[in-house]
């Protein structure tokens, strides 16, 4: 994975991240990164992995289905 740094953060906004954080039990890098996904609507690799298993799954289901029904 990579690590991006961002410099220049208002000390407001800073401080909201880290409140929002902590009310929901997790680390500011933690929250930025679900606020960056929520943002660009880019799922989490959990997310991702469901939804290929899903995918897998159906595919699987589809294949065992007998012919013409």
């Amino acid at each position: 994975m990579a690590s991006l740094l961002i410099r220049q953060i208002d000390d407001n906004l800073k401080r909201q991240v880290r409140l929002r954080a902590a009310e929901n039990g997790r680390s500011m890098e933690e929250e930025v990164r679900r606020i960056l996904r929520a943002a660009l609507e880019v799922p989490s690799p959990e997310e991702e992995g469901r939804r290929k298993l899903e995918e897998l799954a159906a595919k699987e289901i589809e294949s065992r289905r007998p012919r013409g029904q």
